[in-house]
């Protein structure tokens, strides 16, 4: 088995970073501590997170442009070696601390909420607007038009022509 196409890092960029849990020839394969198909699922599994959340605001995926790329991977290996340790840790009171799912997603709706903006101004594909999917109602369910929540004259405020004057 190998990683996805739509995966971010690499299974040697998580070897390099706990080669304690790789022990032969600092590589994983199926007698470590992970073993290399867990690693490879580790980075899938992070991955698929982080490609949610990217559709979701509007990205294609995977992301490819360069400098997005290494976010992305350094993201995905970071927490893969989180994963990594976790797998190594036996202790009663690690155990009660372990992170679940919605703590790597809340890490990667962070990272992309707080970095959309960079990642499209750095030049990812984004297919679509933020506003994508925004509408209003016009008119109600017999056709009458619907008058706004808020409008001008409710504020007390006068609509000025500066042009015309």
């Amino acid at each position: 088995m190998a990683i996805g196409a739509n995966s971010y890092g690499s299974v040697a960029e998580v070897e390099a970073l706990v080669p304690q849990y790789a022990v032969v020839s600092d590589e994983f394969d199926a007698t470590t501590r992970p073993t290399l198909v867990q690693v490879e699922k580790f980075i899938d599994r992070v991955s698929a997170a982080l490609n949610l959340l990217l559709a979701e605001a509007g990205f294609a995926v995977p992301v490819s442009q360069a400098d997005a790329l290494l976010v992305l991977d350094h993201f995905v290996v970071v927490e893969a070696v989180s994963l990594c340790e976790e797998a190594n840790e036996i202790t009663e009171s690690f155990q009660r601390e372990r992170r679940t799912v919605g703590d790597i997603l809340e890490g990667a709706r962070s990272l992309v909420e707080q970095h959309a903006s960079g990642f499209e101004q750095l030049g990812a594909t984004r297919d679509r607007a933020v506003t994508y999917g925004l509408g209003y109602w016009d008119t109600d369910d017999a056709g009458d038009d619907i008058e706004p929540v808020f409008s001008r004259k409710m504020m007390d405020q006068t609509i000025v022509d500066w042009d015309s004057e």
